[in-house]
């Protein structure tokens, strides 16, 4: 069964952050900031052109290739400049 976590009751989400706390031994802070991070890289690979997407540094060591532990608020992600239409000139400015 698959339950959407925002439509959950506050106190329901407190309840299952507790409960996977006593599992983990993790925070639950670390477990609702990992489940956030899940959720916005679902949402960006789940994008049309999500081939296009680079999951990249440390969060992806961790979540992609299980090689770090790691919690992080952060995700890195690049785009493939071939996909984007700007000419290959761009300089970045400081």
């Amino acid at each position: 069964m698959t339950t959407n976590w925002l439509t959950l009751s506050r106190e329901r989400r407190v309840e299952i952050l507790n409960q996977a706390t006593e599992l983990t031994g993790l925070t639950a802070i670390a477990i609702e900031k990992d489940w956030w991070v899940s959720l916005c890289l679902n949402a960006s690979f789940s994008l049309p052109y999500s081939e296009h997407i680079v999951f990249k540094g440390g969060t992806s060591l961790s979540k992609g290739w299980d090689l770090i532990e790691r919690f992080s608020e952060d995700i890195d992600l690049a785009i493939d400049r071939k996909f984007s239409d700007l000419k290959e000139t761009l300089v970045k400015h400081k």
